[in-house]
């Protein structure tokens, strides 16, 4: 939804950038190896059945959500009041799992809306979480597993590789009008425009030289 990620792995590359590629790469699968075992480990502690982040989340919900008036419109329609500090209200379709705030289209996660309607009808919150935010899920997007790559010996390339020559980049012709060169320009001494002031150098009488004047010519005499 955001560039963040790929902007703040910049910013952690930033240094090694200016070197060799080969020490780049290196770095960067050095770098993402301890970043998925470091998230393989935080997800394996976590002890409820959504990630902890989701977990904040839903509870954040079900807390502004379970003081709401509930009234029914329905099989699974319901329409929930406004909360305690006059927070709006919502109508929630907990089959379709919506509702008019669009929090819970858009987030997949229970909406304080929906929260209400759920504890109304003794649901469970977890069952009308996206499957994402769960732990298992959590676990399995890091459980992948980076190996150092061998020398450069040891490989073993296709034979389409081994045999690929890489050619000289094509030069793109820039859009727009060509300038124009001033070689071979003659320079002119332009009259000054009107109010112009031009400041000429200065020059020192003692040694010829520009830039300063006699009293601080450090020439010797």
């Amino acid at each position: 939804m955001t560039s963040n990620a790929a902007e703040s792995f910049n910013n952690v590359t930033e240094e090694f950038r200016k070197y060799p590629i080969t020490t780049l790469v290196e770095f960067t699968r050095f770098t993402l190896q301890n970043w998925f075992a470091d998230r393989l480990e935080n997800a394996s502690k976590c002890t409820t059945p959504l990630a902890t982040t989701f977990e904040k989340d839903l509870k954040a919900q079900h807390e502004d959500g379970r003081f709401r008036t509930v009234y029914r419109n329905g099989a699974q329609l319901f329409n929930v009041g406004t909360g305690p500090e006059g927070q709006r209200g919502g109508d929630v379709d907990l089959v379709e799992r919506t509702c008019t705030c669009r929090m819970f289209q858009l987030l997949k996660i229970p909406c304080p809306h929906a929260c209400a309607a759920a504890i109304s009808q003794n649901a469970s919150l977890y069952a009308l979480s996206s499957p994402y935010y769960t732990k298992d899920t959590w676990k399995k997007t890091y459980d992948a597993t980076i190996n150092v790559v061998d020398e450069e010996d040891d490989w073993v390339l296709p034979e389409h590789i081994k045999n690929m020559r890489v050619g000289v980049p094509v030069d793109k012709k820039p859009v727009g009008r060509p300038r124009k060169s001033n070689a071979g320009r003659k320079s002119m001494k332009r009259r000054p425009s009107n109010g112009q002031v031009v400041v000429e150098p200065r020059h020192c009488t003692n040694c010829g030289g520009s830039g300063h004047n006699r009293a601080t010519c450090k020439a010797r005499v």
